[in-house]
C-alpha cells in the first residue's frame, strides 16, 4: 500500500494544482472582463500557464511532503514556487502578444494564485497528516539502543501519530530495559533479525560502532532508511545545520533562519516590492512636498542622512528627512522631550513617524529590510556594545524599517541600560523565529502602533 501511495501521490497531488489553477484563471478572466471569455491572447497564456507550473512544481519537489514538516514550511514552500511561477509568466507576458490583456485580469490572476494555491497546499499537508495519523502511508522502524536517547524517539514517535512512523521496538542491552517500550532482543539478535518489514532504522550514539556499520550496510543493501540520534542536546540549539568537510562532519549551531537562500530570497523580493510601492505611490508626492516645507522652516538639506551599522557592523548611510535644525550633536545627542533643535514640522513628522520614510529608499538600495532590528547611531553602538549580552546578534542581519523591538514600543531615547537590554532581546527572538508571517505581523503591529499614537515619538 505504501509503495503504491509513493507512486500515484505525485501525480494525484499535481492533477489537484492543475485544476486549482483552472479554475484561478477563469475565474481572473470573470474578473477583468465581467463575463467568460477566451480570446487568443488568453489561450496563449493558458497553454504557457498549464505547461510551465509542472515543470516548476517537480523540479522545487512541491510534492514531497516530509513526515516531520511543519506547516508553515509548507507554506514557504508554495510561496517561493508561486513567486517563480509568476515571474516566468510575467517574462513571457512581456515578449509576448499577450500584452494585450487586461491588467485587472493579471492582478487578480496574481492575487488568487498566491491566496488558493497556499491554501491548497496547507489543506493537501493537512489530509495527509490526518491520513497518517488515523494508518494511511504508514512506516515501520526499529530503534538501536535501549537508552534514554531511543526512548525520547519512541515516545515523540508515538505522540507524534501523524508523522506516519511505528516504531516496532528496541534492541540492544536487556538491562537498560524499563519494561515500558517493547524489547525486541539484544544487539546480537538486531544482526541475525529478519527486517523485511523494517523501513527506518534509528541508531543511538551509544550503540556500539560495530551495530551502526551493520545497519548501514543493512540499509545500503535493502534502500532502508538510516538515521543517526545525537548525543549532545538539541533543545538548547535553536537552529544547527549538517555539514561535511571531506569526510569530518561538522555542526553549525548558531545558523539563523534567515542564513537559507529560500529565506532571504523571499524576504528581499518582499522588501523590493513593499519598497516600491511606498516609493512610488507616497514618496513620490511626499519628497516634493515636505522638501518644500523643510526649506522653508530652516536651513539645510532635505534629507537628514547618518553613518549606521548594517549587516555584519558594515556601516551605512541611513536616510530620514531632516526635523531638526543643523547642528552639530545629532550624532551624539539623542532627541530628548521639547527638543530645542526640533522644528515645528519636524516634530509632526517625528510623531507620525513620517520622518522614517526615506528609508524606503535604503531599502531599494539593499541596505535595509522593511523589517529588522532597527540600525542606531554608531556612536550608541560603541557605548553599549560591550554593556549589553549578545549585542552584537542584532547585526546578524540587515536592519529594517520598522522592528519587533519598535512595534512593542520600544523607540525613541535610549535613557538607560535596561532599555537598550529589551531592544537586543527583542531583536534576537526575532532574528532566532524569524519567517515571512512574522514580518506581517510586525508590519500590522507598526501599523497599529502609529493609529494609536506613540508617547515615545519626539
Amino acid at each position: 500500500m505504501g509503495k503504491r501511495f509513493n507512486k500515484y501521490f505525485p501525480y494525484l497531488f499535481v492533477i489537484g494544482e492543475m485544476i486549482v489553477l483552472t479554475v484561478i484563471f477563469f475565474i481572473s478572466i470573470y474578473i477583468a472582463e465581467g463575463k467568460m471569455v477566451l480570446e487568443k491572447s488568453y489561450l496563449l497564456l493558458l497553454s504557457i500557464y498549464l505547461a510551465v507550473w509542472p515543470l516548476i512544481s517537480y523540479l522545487n519537489k512541491d510534492y514531497k511532503i516530509g513526515r516531520a514538516v511543519s506547516y508553515y514550511n509548507t507554506f514557504k514552500k508554495a510561496f517561493f514556487s508561486v513567486f517563480i511561477f509568476i515571474s516566468v509568466i510575467s517574462i513571457v507576458w512581456v515578449f509576448s502578444e499577450a500584452q494585450s490583456l487586461e491588467r485587472h485580469f493579471l492582478t487578480a490572476l496574481v492575487l488568487l494564485l498566491f491566496l488558493w494555491l497556499t491554501i491548497y497546499r496547507v489543506s493537501v499537508h493537512l489530509v495527509l497528516d490526518k491520513y497518517r495519523e488515523f494508518g494511511g502511508n504508514i512506516r515501520y522502524a526499529i530503534i538501536l539502543g535501549n537508552d534514554d536517547l531511543g526512548s525520547k524517539l519512541f515516545d515523540t514517535l508515538k505522540k507524534k501519530s501523524h508523522y506516519g512512523i511505528r516504531c516496532l521496538g528496541f534492541y540492544g542491552d536487556q538491562g537498560n530495559n524499563s519494561g515500558t517500550h517493547p524489547y525486541l532482543g539484544s544487539f546480537s539478535d538486531f544482526i541475525k533479525a529478519d527486517l523485511d518489514k523494517v523501513d527506518h532504522i534509528y541508531v543511538s550514539e551509544r550503540a556500539p560502532k560495530y551495530v551502526l556499520e551493520r545497519a548501514i550496510e543493512i540499509g545500503e543493501n535493502s534502500l532502508k532508511r538510516v538515521k543517526l540520534l545525537p548525543e549532545f542536546k538539541t533543545e538548547a540549539i535553536k537552529n544547527f545545520v549538517l555539514r561535511r568537510y571531506d569526510v569530518i562532519p561538522v555542526i553549525d549551531v548558531n545558523n539563523l533562519p534567515l542564513d537559507a537562500k529560500v529565506n532571504t530570497f523571499v524576504k528581499r523580493a518582499f522588501d523590493l516590492v513593499f519598497a516600491a510601492i511606498v516609493v512610488v505611490f507616497l514618496l513620490s508626492w511626499m519628497y516634493p512636498l515636505f522638501g518644500l516645507i523643510i526649506k522653508l522652516e530652516s536651513k539645510g538639506p532635505i534629507l537628514f542622512k547618518q553613518l549606521r551599522h548594517g549587516k555584519g557592523n558594515a556601516p551605512f548611510y541611513c536616510y530620514k528627512f531632516r526635523t531638526m535644525i543643523e547642528n552639530s550633536e545629532a550624532d551624539f545627542t539623542w532627541a530628548s522631550k521639547n527638543d530645542p533643535r526640533v522644528t515645528k514640522f519636524g516634530a509632526f513628522l517625528r510623531k507620525t513617524s513620517l520622518d522614517e520614510f526615506p528609508q524606503f529608499f535604503n531599502v531599494l538600495i539593499g541596505n535595509m529590510s522593511i523589517v529588522g532590528p532597527r540600525p542606531h547611531p554608531l556612536s550608541l553602538n560603541k557605548t553599549y556594545e560591550s554593556k549589553v549580552e549578545k549585542y552584537a546578534k542584532r547585526h546578524a542581519y540587515k536592519p529594517g524599517v520598522t522592528g519587533l523591538a519598535q512595534a512593542m514600543g520600544y523607540r525613541g531615547e535610549i535613557t538607560d541600560y535596561y532599555q537598550m537590554s529589551s531592544r537586543v532581546r527583542l531583536d534576537r527572538f526575532y532574528l532566532q523565529n524569524w519567517s515571512f508571517v512574522l514580518d506581517v505581523k510586525i508590519i500590522f503591529l507598526t501599523v497599529y502602533a502609529l493609529m494609536k499614537g506613540q508617547k515615545l515619538a519626539y
